[in-house]
């Protein structure tokens, strides 16, 4: 069976094609039909509907299509392409280089994590007081804390950089 992932309007489709007159779309089963009738047109029959289709590629994996005079862009990959690229994507995050910055003006009441510690993301780092509240600070990345701009009682303002992790 071949799957793909159809992204249409930062919508993602699932195809499943199971047979030459079946597919599932979104879970859903239908029968279709699909023909060639030039070098980027096409006839895409769906449970006894007909389409017309004009088809190009604007890049990799992304194309242009005009059905029945409607145009649109869509991005296709296999299912497995989908998949690494969304492994892909984890590790990027698993692995952020990246600045802590204050998100509110306050005072640094705790610092939970001293230079060369390993955080994971959504780790608390750090204890900010804000208009007599404690705000927990928690890591967005996984990493090595690299370098510490505050000491605990320090007062920071608003996008102030705490601390680096790589």
């Amino acid at each position: 069976m071949n799957e793909f992932v159809a992204t249409v309007y930062e919508k993602k489709k699932s195809v499943k094609i199971k047979n030459s007159e079946s597919l599932l779309f979104d879970g859903e089963e239908l029968e279709y039909s699909f023909s060639k009738i030039g070098e980027f047109s096409f006839l895409l029959k769906i449970n006894n509907k007909v389409f017309e289709i004009i088809a190009n590629e604007i890049e990799k994996d992304k194309y242009g299509i005009l059905i029945d005079g409607h145009y649109l862009e869509t991005k296709i990959k296999t299912r497995l392409q989908e998949k690494a690229d969304e492994l892909s994507s984890l590790r990027k995050k698993l692995h952020h280089h990246d600045n802590i910055k204050a998100p509110m003006p306050g005072m640094i009441i705790k610092i939970k994590k001293k230079l060369g510690d390993h955080v994971e993301i959504g780790e608390s780092v750090l204890i900010l007081e804000a208009m007599k509240m404690e705000n927990d600070v928690r890591s967005p990345a996984t990493g090595i804390i690299k370098e510490l701009f505050i000491k605990e009682g320090d007062s920071v303002e608003k996008g102030f950089v705490l601390l680096t992790i790589e």
